[in-house]
């Protein structure tokens, strides 16, 4: 099930970029770990990362994010910070049990959604990990346009009306 309407809202967020071969993605988890243990820092909110490409030929580009309880960072640690993470406009969709399996299925929701509501994509796939020590998940998210929303219509625009004057 799709939900539209969706947002990631979060404060404090450190992140770091990766490329990599899919099977190298723990190793980058434990690489990401370790930058947050040599900066001193503690997580305040889920781990979640941005996929920038479909890896066809195995190969991922990757952001790497979670919210930290400091409100800075400095500029010589190997992580970026920003204050304030936000994204609206998302649709998303829920994933539990064989991760690489049911990641596919995800994918198709989310697409087939796009596709049948004439959407657009305009943000990477956000996979934010859920849950405790029983019950995992990962919520898919993705930032999506409506062209048909933002089209001009017929009346005078504000800025047309008073640039005449």
């Amino acid at each position: 099930m799709v939900i539209a309407e969706e947002s990631l809202m979060y404060r404090n967020v450190v992140w770091h970029s990766y490329k990599l071969h899919y099977a190298d993605f723990e190793r980058a988890l434990e690489d990401f770990n370790q930058k947050l243990v040599n900066a001193h820092l503690t997580i305040s909110g889920p781990l979640f990362y941005a996929l920038h490409n479909v890896p066809l030929d195995e190969m991922m580009e990757i952001d790497i994010f979670v919210p930290v309880e400091q409100t800075y960072v400095s500029r010589e640690k190997t992580l970026l910070f920003q204050t304030y993470f936000f994204i609206d406009g998302m649709l998303m969709t829920r994933m539990k049990g064989d991760y690489e399996e049911n990641t596919e299925v995800a994918y198709a929701e989310i697409f087939h959604f796009v596709k049948d509501n004439n959407l657009q994509i305009t943000s990477p796939i956000f996979h934010i990990l859920r849950g405790d020590d029983e019950v995992q998940w990962v919520d898919l998210k993705v930032k999506v346009f409506d062209p048909e929303e933002n089209k001009l219509d017929h009346r005078t625009s504000l800025l047309d009306k008073y640039s005449r004057k």
